[in-house]
């Protein structure tokens, strides 16, 4: 069971996995180019911005070339990872950083141009600066002014190689723990639901088979009686005494058989319980009127009555219920004992019966509303009891959905149920 519910984990894991790596996967190979060309722009804005100091200086009215040659000295001299360039007016070049001609510098390097008048209104925004080695020419005369070009290396390829790897890794982690969460809260309900289905496969296969044996044991005995009476053995040549007796133990199978199916009927789940509204001092009385004589036969005093309180329940499965405690308190009580019945009312009724001087050992109060699970192994067969009296209580209350206990008490044995109260 273990087992079978590590391999869905782990298939649903693995499913989760490769789909969301085909999401990445597929995210990476449509938006690549706009990711270089995001990178790109981004390294000449940077450019950009790290030559704005410079410009903005040079472009003050009233340089003259040697003083722009001096400020670009001195910006060269605290920048010295700069390579730039600016010309005067005439093309000759006032400054320059770089060992070559523009046309000789190598194609890793990105190239800013900004022509610009002594006017600082007639810069060109940085946020305009394209990408590549395009030029910009801005309004004025470019004559009157200077041309300042900026040089920078381009995109690292290695450095972004390593910042995508980074980025899809943690894409990945992050993918992987949600697969993992996610596999993890679907299995967790279908291990719950194969947890409880071998539950009930368990509960089925012990269930048959002490239904079985039940069945087998008086099955047996009436066919040796018959065989007996066939073959004139003996005593068994009483015909009538044994046949008698192979009725009785075909009634008590007869009745132990109708026990089975309602427990089996009680056990499916598509069925629905019909809850009317009923009288419970009514139903008491009927229950009451079928166990009083045998109460009153083992010394017995019954105590109390069923309250005259409307309840909404299923009437079959309740009067089942209260029979059959009925019947386990007459059972159990030692004679001369009393039997006492009692309802407190509140946001529901809650009923009770108590059979005094009765004691139930805790360890065996859980086991008793298995099926055929009996306290006095030396009483399995006494009266009419079947081992699936409680049993059937169980079932009944837990479809109609009703708490209930049987619990040790100062007294005896108290068995209590609580009932929703019908409010006129």
């Amino acid at each position: 069971m273990k087992k079978k519910g590590q391999r869905i984990f782990f298939k649903i894991f693995t499913y989760t996995v490769v789909f969301v790596l085909l999401i990445c996967l597929t995210a990476v190979l449509l938006f690549w180019r706009q990711f270089l060309s995001f990178y790109r722009r981004e390294q000449v804005r940077q450019l950009s911005e790290s030559f704005q100091p410079i410009i903005a200086t040079i472009t003050e009215k009233g340089r003259t070339p040697e003083e722009m040659a001096i400020i670009a000295s001195a910006f060269a001299d605290s920048n010295q990872s700069f390579r730039f360039q600016i010309k005067g007016k005439d093309g000759n070049v006032l400054f320059t950083t770089v060992d070559s001609t523009d046309e000789e510098l190598p194609d890793s390097y990105n190239r800013i141009t900004i022509r610009t008048t002594t006017v600082i209104s007639d810069q060109i925004p940085l946020s305009q600066i394209p990408i590549g080695k395009i030029p910009i020419d801005v309004s004025g005369d470019a004559k009157n002014g200077f041309v300042f070009v900026g040089y920078g290396p381009q995109i690292d390829y290695r450095a972004l190689a390593l910042r995508s790897l980074l980025g899809v890794s943690i894409m990945l982690a992050v993918a992987v723990l949600g697969a993992f969460i996610f596999a993890r809260k679907i299995t967790k309900p279908l291990e719950d639901e194969i947890v409880r289905e071998k539950a009930i496969e368990e509960s089925q296969r012990l269930f048959f088979s002490a239904a079985s044996h039940e069945l087998k044991t008086p099955i047996a005995a009436a066919r040796a009686l018959v065989e007996s009476m066939i073959a004139n053995v003996g005593d068994y040549r009483d015909h009538p005494k044994y046949l008698r007796e192979c009725l009785n133990t075909l009634d008590s199978q007869a009745y132990l058989v109708s026990e089975i199916l309602e427990i089996v009927k009680l056990s499916d789940a598509d069925a629905e319980s019909r809850e009317t509204s009923l009288d419970l001092v009514d139903l008491g009385g009927t229950v009451l009127a079928e166990y009083r004589p045998l109460a009153e036969q083992r010394g017995l005093l019954i105590q109390g009555d069923f309250p005259h309180v409307s309840v909404k329940a299923d009437r079959n499965l309740l009067q089942r219920v209260l029979s059959n405690v009925m019947a386990n308190a007459v059972q159990n009580t030692p004679e001369g004992g009393t039997i006492r019945i009692e309802a407190v009312e509140g946001i529901n009724l809650r009923l009770s019966l108590t059979n005094t001087g009765a004691r139930i050992p805790e360890e065996a109060i859980a086991r008793l509303f298995e099926p055929f699970y009996r306290l006095d192994t030396a009483r399995t067969r006494h009266g009419s009891q079947s081992g699936l009296g409680l049993a059937i209580v169980k079932k009944a209350l837990d479809r109609m959905g009703f708490p209930f206990a049987l619990e040790n008490s100062n007294e005896g044995v108290v068995f209590w149920v609580e009932l929703p109260v019908c409010l006129n």
